[in-house]
């Protein structure tokens, strides 16, 4: 039977071990490069992703050390390997791999998306050599005639040669459900475990190619498109009568109101300062102070305004004094002049995020 997940998702059977981890938000997202083969439409990845760039979740990775770090800062239990096709810059992904594994251990999780065209019997022993747990295809499905469609065809079934748990991940696009079930047939048919399904979203990058597709937004509040869920529960429903495969389809409301958020709370525990509060998304609020000459303020605010200097905090990269909400309340009522307060709330992420900056008083 289609069963509905405490994660707004829907699943036949099993979640693929991934997912289990990825849902909790206990999954390091590694991209480790935005080349890729194929051009899809329906791609999200931005402009400055599409390069030959390496982030660990947000973070721009230079070395090998960023990496740990962040793994070590969001306490990941496994990693995600992504891209653009992981497999354009095979070695960097085996490194990368092999590092997670050799400083956390062979019980870090690690799965891998691709999507096939360069998954030769020797690329994959490279991979599976490496430590790679868990690896997932995504074909050319939607574009069968392309010259991609059949070498990744040939290029999954090497994929079964290896003791690691195969799959497929696609997005669920509307009006092909032919398309779907054949993959989901073949899949079966090879022994796969399970097949993942996206309800799929449109990006700044993809909106106006999905528009002139006919796709339409949900909603001007949801990025998801219209028939998407329903058809990728279409899929399930058949799926579950007519394979033996494990199925998830993962909603834009799982990544946006629980993996993220789950992922923002591990990584707000290991990063907030104790004047920082953590909201129920994740997210820290904070109170802040600016002016010309942060030392001049801080002594003013310690010497003069009497707060204890634990609660100040002297960010001089962010050109600010941080300190909890209710102090920057009070000082903004009773300091007059140049100085400028604010109710801050970001991301505990590296890029430091900021959703909201409320004036005070």
């Amino acid at each position: 039977m289609v069963w509905e997940t405490p994660y707004f998702s829907y699943a036949v059977r099993e979640l693929p071990k991934g997912c289990q981890l990825c849902v909790r938000g206990e999954k390091l997202v590694l991209f480790t490069t935005g080349k890729c083969p194929r051009d899809c439409f329906y791609c999200p990845l931005s402009p400055w992703r599409r390069e030959d760039v390496v982030y660990a979740n947000e973070r721009p990775v230079k070395s090998a050390d960023d990496v740990i770090a962040e793994a070590l800062l969001q306490e990941a239990r496994g990693a995600g390997v992504t891209g653009g096709d992981p497999l354009a810059r095979l070695d960097r992904t085996v490194k990368y791999i092999k590092l997670l594994k050799e400083n956390f251990g062979e019980g870090f999780h690690i799965h891998l998306y691709t999507t096939g065209t360069l998954t030769t019997e020797e690329n994959l022993e490279k991979l599976y050599d490496a430590g790679l747990d868990e690896i997932r295809f995504h074909p050319d499905l939607f574009n069968p005639n392309s010259k991609f469609f059949n070498i990744e065809i040939e290029n999954i079934k090497n994929a079964f040669d290896f003791n690691w748990d195969v799959g497929g991940e696609i997005p669920s696009i509307p009006g092909q459900f032919e398309r779907m079930r054949w993959y989901a047939e073949f899949l079966d048919g090879l022994g796969a475990k399970f097949l993942n399904v996206n309800e799929l979203e449109y990006s700044e990058t993809t909106l106006k190619t999905l528009l002139e597709r006919g796709y339409q937004p949900v909603s001007d509040e949801s990025a998801a498109i219209k028939g998407s869920l329903e058809l990728g529960l279409k899929l399930l429903q058949w799926g579950e009568e007519n394979t033996s495969l494990s199925y998830h389809l993962c909603t834009a409301k799982l990544k946006d109101a629980v993996q993220l958020k789950n992922r923002l709370k591990r990584m707000a525990r290991k990063v907030a300062r104790p004047y920082m509060g953590m909201t129920e998304e994740g997210t820290l609020r904070f109170g802040i102070a600016e002016y010309d000459d942060l030392d001049e303020l801080y002594s003013f605010l310690v010497e003069e305004a009497e707060v204890p200097p634990e609660w100040l905090y002297i960010n001089r990269e962010r050109g600010r004094i941080e300190m909890p909400e209710e102090v920057a309340a009070e000082l903004a009522e009773a300091i007059e002049g140049n100085v400028k307060f604010f109710i801050i709330e970001e991301y505990p992420t590296w890029d430091h995020l900021e959703v909201e900056r409320i004036p005070l008083p």
